[in-house]
């Protein structure tokens, strides 16, 4: 069974919900063979959001299971204002996800010279640190992207692992969710975040994932999720995370 839990409708324009809108999605959802969609637009839009118009498309749906989620960018100092922002609609679920370092917003590709100001291996610490600070502040359901620093092909020479093991520890113990995010394959990097290697020791950790498309177009809905369930069952998940009203259960892979 599939789901896909990181829709943008609104993409980078932002906007208003409106059936129009979703449910191309929804139709893409279908073919794709999903159970469940959960559109999670990025927090800066938020006032674009309108559960009348998820109510109605879901109403008219009733194969699909229509999830309203939010993808939020953190960093230090943004606690109380992601607080408030969760208070705003009864979410089902918060990503949580890191696209900017010291206001360096690394994974814009305007701003793909900023790589240069660094060593990578500072640089993974730096982003690795701010995970486990995301995680930490126990506001969020799923972690996005989770190795979105290697989105270019940047990397330290040598086992990437131990950059990343104090931020899965952090998620463990905070109960999040790891996405396995399948719009890694058509950047730079072409590799899903995170990598499999990422994704094996969050097994180990017994770390929960669930699926995420990062669909910005309904055409990238659940893409490449035949390759991802063959990923995550190769490694030894035969369950994935789903939620509702962040209350979290498991359905089988």
């Amino acid at each position: 069974m599939y789901v896909d839990y990181h829709v943008h409708p609104l993409s980078h324009s932002g906007g208003d919900y409106t059936e129009v809108l979703l449910i191309p999605y929804l139709s893409e959802a279908r073919e794709r063979g999903l159970t469940e969609i959960g559109f999670a637009d990025h927090d800066e839009y938020w006032e674009g959001l309108d559960r009348t118009i998820i109510a109605s498309v879901s109403a008219s749906s009733p194969d699909l299971k229509i999830k309203l989620g939010m993808e939020v960018s953190y960093w230090p100092g943004r606690e109380t204002e992601i607080a408030g922002l969760a208070r705003r609609y009864p979410f089902d679920y918060l990503i949580g996800s890191v696209h900017d370092i010291d206001n360096w917003m690394f994974d814009h590709p305007a701003y793909r010279m900023g790589y240069r100001a660094w060593e990578f291996d500072d640089l993974y610490r730096k982003y690795y640190e701010l995970i486990k600070g995301m995680a930490h502040s126990r506001l969020f359901d799923i972690v996005g992207h989770l190795d979105l620093i290697k989105k270019y092909g940047y990397r330290p020479e040598g086992d990437l692992l131990p950059f990343a093991e104090l931020a899965l520890q952090a998620i463990r113990q905070s109960g999040l969710v790891v996405e396995l995010n399948t719009a890694g394959l058509h950047k730079p990097c072409a590799a899903i975040y995170p990598s499999q290697e990422l994704l094996s020791r969050c097994f180990e950790l017994d770390i929960p994932v669930t699926l995420g498309s990062d669909a910005h177009t309904e055409s990238e809905v659940g893409r490449d999720f035949v390759y991802a369930r063959e990923i995550l069952y190769r490694i030894g998940y035969r369950r994935i995370a789903v939620f509702s009203q962040r209350q979290r259960s498991f359905i089988s892979l």
